[in-house]
């Protein structure tokens, strides 16, 4: 793949994602399985939500599920309080 030159009021954005992709610590993932196990993943009738292919895409996605997770479980109470059934007003949890 070639990239042309990045204006310079894209730097910061496509100009930095270039770099990650042009970065040898990131390992390139295999065109051909990816379309393989699209092909697959047709076939099914149970489809994922969301399916990260490569291990970095895997290992990001699982670790902003897992913040997100805490995020939710720590503001939990707080959210319910909308809710008339539910106490009303609730404790923020400490500011971090």
């Amino acid at each position: 793949m070639e990239v042309a030159d990045i204006p310079d009021h894209y730097v910061n954005t496509v100009g930095a994602m270039n770099s990650v992709r042009d970065s040898e610590a990131i390992t390139a993932g295999d065109p051909a399985r990816a379309a393989q196990i699209l092909v697959r993943m047709a076939r099914r009738t149970d489809l994922p939500y969301h399916l990260p292919l490569g291990v970095n895409a895997v290992e990001g996605s699982i670790r902003q599920d897992e913040f997100l997770l805490a995020e939710d479980r720590k503001w939990a109470t707080v959210g319910r309080s909308a809710d008339f059934a539910e106490p009303y007003p609730v404790d923020f949890p400490p500011e971090a």
